[in-house]
Parts: C-alpha cells; sequence; structure tokens
C-alpha cells in the first residue's frame, strides 16, 4: 500500500516552523500568526496519513481545463497541476474532476463542464496546510465552514495560501470570490481497524487505477477501497443484508457516458436492503444520480464525500425507505442535494445530520416531488430530519423545498440548525423559485 504514517515530532515541528517563516519573510509577525505559531510549536502529538493517487492518472493541462460539453474534452479524472498542496511540509496529492457552473437546465443533456481540485488525507492533532496557485492572482479567500473562523494567511507575492486545522471535516477554499477552481479538502480521522487484504468476506481494493464497471455485494460481505484506488464502475446490491462500502478509495464514474435521460449507472444503489452502511469514501463524476437506495432500512452513510456535474447528479436520495442515519457527509451535486420521496412504500425517521452541501442546481433539501409514485393507498413520509447542515453555496433553487406532487401525507418533518454562507435562489432557469424555503402541494 502506498500509505505513509508520518508521525511530527517537536523537533520536526520547530524545523517545519521556522523554515515556514523563512518562505513567508518574516510577514507571520502579525499577533494572530504569533499565536497560531505558539500553539503550533507545541504540538507534539500530531499524525498523519497521505496518499498517493494513481501515476497512470493523466495532468491536467490547459487544454483539459476548458469549460465545454463532456463531448468536447477529455472528461476524465486527472492529476491537478495548477493548485500545489502541502501538508505540515509533505505534499499531498490533488486530483482534478469535473463541476458544474450552469444554472440552466440543458435539454440534451451536455451541459458545458468546468474542473476544480480536490485533496484528501487523514489526520490527528494538527495539520498546518499551505495551498500554492502560481497562475492566480490572490485578492481574497474564503476557508468554509466559516464557524471555525480560521482566517488564512495570504502571500500575494508567492500565490500561497497557509492555515492550520485542528478538526477532521471538509474544507473548502474559495479564492476572489468565485467558486471557479475552488479547492475541497478532505481532512479525515485516521482510520481505525481497516479491513485487510484476505480478510474474511472482504473485497479488498488496493492503491491504483482500476476498471470495474459492476461490482455487485452479497449477504455480509464489505467492499474496502484502499486510500490511493480510484475504482472507475459502481457498486449495488439488492435484496442483500449486512453489507458494508468504506475506506478512504474514490469510486469514479468519469469513464461512463452521460445518461442522456436513458441509462443511468448509480454509483451506490442499494434496493431492498437491510443493514447498509457507507462510510468515508469519494465519489466522483457520476453519470446520474450519485447515492440511492429504493425500499430498504436500517441504513448508515457516514463520511462519504460527492461531487457531480452532470444532468440529474442529485447527491443522497433514498425512496420509501425506514430508519437511516446520514452524517458528516459532503455533497456538491448538480442536483437536489439530499432527497426524501416515495417510490414503492412509505419513507420514516431518516436523519440527515451535520452535513455539509454545496448546491450547483436545484434544491439543497428536498422532500418529493415524488411523494406516492407508487399510488400506494394512504402514503406517508414522516419523521424526517434535517440538522446541523451547513450550506456552502445553494446557487439556483430553494434552499429547502417540501413539494408534494402526489397525494402523499407529510408529516413530522423537521428543519433545525441549518447554516448558509451563501444563497443565490432565483438564477438561472429557476427566477421563479427566489425563496429560501418553497412548500408545494399539486392535486
Amino acid at each position: 500500500m502506498k500509505k505513509k504514517n508520518l508521525g511530527i515530532t517537536i523537533l520536526e515541528w520547530v524545523f517545519l516552523i521556522g523554515l515556514g517563516v523563512g518562505l513567508l519573510g518574516l510577514t507571520l509577525a502579525t499577533k494572530e500568526r504569533k499565536e497560531s505559531v505558539s500553539a503550533m510549536l507545541n504540538m507534539d502529538d500530531s499524525k498523519l496519513v497521505l496518499y498517493e493517487g494513481p501515476k497512470s492518472l493523466k495532468d491536467a493541462t490547459d487544454e483539459d481545463l476548458k469549460t465545454v460539453s463532456e463531448s468536447q474534452r477529455d472528461f476524465s479524472l486527472m492529476h491537478c497541476t495548477d493548485t500545489i498542496v502541502k501538508v505540515n511540509g509533505y505534499d499531498c496529492y490533488v486530483y482534478d474532476t469535473n463541476v458544474n457552473h450552469n444554472r440552466n437546465w440543458f435539454a440534451d443533456y451536455m451541459p458545458p463542464q468546468s474542473r476544480t481540485p480536490i485533496t484528501y488525507f487523514d489526520f490527528e492533532g494538527a495539520a498546518t496546510i499551505e495551498v500554492a496557485v502560481p497562475e492566480t492572482e490572490l485578492e481574497n479567500v474564503k476557508l468554509s465552514p466559516v464557524e471555525y473562523d480560521i482566517k488564512p494567511f495570504i502571500d500575494k507575492e508567492k500565490h500561497t495560501v497557509v492555515f492550520t486545522i485542528t478538526q477532521p471535516d471538509t474544507y473548502t477554499l474559495t479564492f476572489n470570490d468565485s467558486p471557479a477552481r475552488a479547492l475541497h479538502i478532505f481532512a479525515n480521522p485516521l482510520e481505525v481497524n481497516p479491513p485487510g487484504d484476505g480478510d474474511k468476506d472482504v473485497v479488498y481494493i488496493g492503491p491504483g487505477e482500476w476498471k470495474i464497471d459492476s461490482i455487485i455485494l452479497e449477504d455480509n460481505q464489505t467492499l474496502y477501497l484502499a486510500g490511493g484506488a480510484v475504482v472507475h464502475g459502481i457498486v449495488n446490491a439488492n435484496y442483500a443484508s449486512n453489507i458494508k462500502v468504506m475506506g478512504r478509495g474514490i469510486l469514479d464514474g468519469s469513464t461512463f457516458d452521460s445518461w442522456t435521460g436513458k441509462t443511468a449507472l448509480v454509483p451506490l444503489k442499494f434496493d431492498y436492503c437491510e443493514n447498509v452502511e457507507l462510510r468515508d469514501i469519494l465519489v466522483l463524476n457520476p453519470n446520474a444520480w450519485v447515492c440511492s437506495a429504493n425500499s430498504s432500512k436500517n441504513g448508515v452513510i457516514d463520511g462519504i464525500k460527492i461531487i457531480s456535474s452532470r444532468p440529474n447528479g442529485d447527491g443522497i436520495t433514498l425512496q420509501s425507505c425506514e430508519n437511516y442515519l446520514i452524517q458528516n457527509c459532503f455533497v456538491r451535486s448538480w442536483d437536489d442535494s439530499l432527497v426524501v420521496k416515495n417510490y414503492t412504500g412509505d419513507s420514516k425517521d431518516i436523519v440527515f445530520q451535520d452535513n455539509q452541501l454545496w448546491t450547483d442546481f436545484a434544491q439543497s433539501m428536498e422532500i418529493g416531488y415524488e411523494t406516492n409514485k407508487g399510488k400506494k393507498e394512504n402514503a406517508v413520509i414522516s419523521g424526517i430530519t434535517f440538522e446541523n447542515i451547513t450550506v456552502l453555496n445553494n446557487f439556483h433553487k430553494p434552499v429547502i423545498s417540501v413539494h408534494n406532487a402526489d397525494d402523499a401525507t407529510i408529516t413530522d418533518v423537521t428543519f433545525k440548525n441549518i447554516t448558509v454562507e451563501n444563497a443565490q435562489m432565483g438564477s438561472g432557469d429557476a427566477d421563479e423559485m427566489p425563496y429560501l424555503i418553497q412548500n408545494q402541494w399539486f392535486r
């Protein structure tokens, strides 16, 4: 495994801080910076795990960064070359994935696609992150979630940004008040007792680039994607129980054509299942929906990271499910981010908590439109909770929507402690929906 476990000692901290001060030309002499440096000098228990990306991934060029439809350029997941990240002085591999800044629907399912960098690592203690963007003139930056109140240090001459984190989470760095080329940093906690290659009932996929179109899980199986793994494919299960998908690796759909209203290849899809756990993996470039379950119960979705850019790129969507917990996830989607619907039966006891959302298109939190697609008598959606949700950006329709397009009874729905950092409802083709919250009933 291409994994490095790097314990940082006091002497190494002193060396790194001295080097950092030299590189910043002694500009860290402000009061705030002195306080942070002083704190760093006392951090002798920090640990860091980095994962090298596959060497087979192409380096992204200027041509690859053009904003055109996927039919007009290489849509592959790539190695980022214009954003350089160091963590505690060590190089951190950066990927270049696809995102979508359009606020209008495209009938041909071929909207212009952009790209953005992402990176990930595991740590405990403290992580000082230096981001260099040599081709970007830095006027200002924003580090989200803003609730952490971390003020990055900017060196405009060297095109660098430096900040320290002590809490595992997703951090997003945006430059010059623009969503373009925002850097998503997935700073994970250290893994605890991950499964190994050869463990019973474990499908283990190690570091490297893999083309496995479809992985079907059966009862009591665990799929583990190791850090540094990129799997081009989908993972599904039907009528299965006690299954897990976990790890630090990436599940990527960039090798699949866009669904164009015909063939949806959902990366994580679990129908009529029980006791499903999805933990920590990254899901990029799906050709439609990303994470879906229909008529399943007793599920946990914890810490997964999602970025979608194609039409119908809903993030986490549950249909007629029961007793689900969705927490600590990051969802950036080009369609609704978190969704509850009724397809074959009722939906009840579903909790979304402690999640971060970036919704490029449609709604951030949505119930409906299909609330009784199966035409069940006395259909109900009940016991749905959205709590401690941070919406980094909501660029299109309302942040919160309850759309009863059928005849279901919708009851006991709670929205609590919702933070919206930036919302631009009514933009693009959503000019008739300029609302923060929308509740509609259709008959």
